[in-house]
């Protein structure tokens, strides 16, 4: 049988992982800051879905509301455009990701805390390095991996073949290289194809697409994925409680120095990734705050 082509396989899981069209519109919002909360609050309200998610973040703990927030326009106030932001794309991503087929080689849980520490790693390295960027980083991070969660839900047998080649021939081959020998495309490819099919920011369309190979992406991206990139490491770092660079995938060594990075400065950040994770966490299931 043979493989399917990036796009086909982006044009089923499109339809299998389906974000709602309002999270598009409400990005749009957002992103207008002209807009009104009114307008945004009447938007988010045509998806009952995600108004149970900002309801409940709203009234949990981490925002600690005086009195209960019983409108989408309230939450939408409490919460702040950024954070809003945050919420949306994550709680529509992972709600949909529930709805792919089980993968024992890829549990959701272990896929989506080390998405997670690279969210939060990467939040950290911007807050130091490029402020404005880590709203979006932290989204970056967290979705940076969703074609590899697609290929091994939707295309498992070549998904573990390019995974034993990458460990049987570590030499040779990478993750990616032997995901494209297997596939003809790699995970970051069909992770930034399916963000430009959601309709998903270019900026954090090329987080996805380019994660691995940060000085790949165009140059107005390039320290966002940056950012993403040296993240992916940390978090790597912090599943496996280590801190030994070479426990995790190599960092391009010249994203670090182009961007100031210095491997003391990460191996720190890791430590509080591992603090703050749960955060995130309750951000993508906010049941967790309560």
């Amino acid at each position: 049988m043979s493989l399917p082509t990036i796009e086909t396989l982006v044009k089923r899981t499109g339809r299998l992982l389906a974000i709602p069209r309002v999270v598009g519109e409400v990005l749009r919002l957002l992103d207008n800051s002209n807009s009104r909360q009114i307008d945004i609050a009447k938007l988010l309200e045509q998806d009952p879905a995600l108004v149970a998610i900002l309801l409940r973040l709203a009234n949990s703990p981490a925002f600690a509301p005086a009195r209960t927030v019983d409108s989408v326009e309230r939450a939408v106030m409490l919460l702040g455009r950024e954070h809003l932001r945050r919420l949306v794309i994550a709680g529509a991503v992972t709600q949909a990701s529930e709805r792919l087929p089980t993968q024992e080689m890829l549990p959701l849980e272990v896929f989506w805390r080390h998405s997670s520490y690279c969210a939060v790693i990467a939040r950290l390295l911007a807050e130091r390095i490029s402020p404005d960027l880590a709203g979006m980083v932290f989204l970056g991070g967290l979705l940076h991996d969703l074609g590899q969660l697609i290929l091994f839900t939707q295309e498992p047998e070549a998904a573990h073949q390019a995974f034993l080649r990458s460990l049987g021939e570590p030499e040779t081959f990478s993750p990616q290289d032997a995901e494209r020998a297997e596939l003809g495309f790699d995970h970051a490819q069909l992770g930034g194809a399916l963000a430009d099919h959601w309709g998903l920011p270019d900026s954090l369309a090329a987080c996805l697409r380019y994660h691995h190979d940060p000085l790949e992406a165009p140059e107005e991206r390039q320290l966002g994925v940056a950012l993403v990139h040296v993240a992916n490491t940390g978090a790597h770092l912090a599943e496996l409680d280590s801190r030994d660079l070479h426990d995790a995938p190599p960092v391009e060594p010249q994203v670090l120095v182009r961007f100031g990075i210095q491997p003391e400065f990460l191996l720190e950040l890791v430590e509080k990734a591992q603090y703050q994770v749960l955060a995130v966490e309750a951000l993508r299931n906010p049941r967790l705050a309560e």
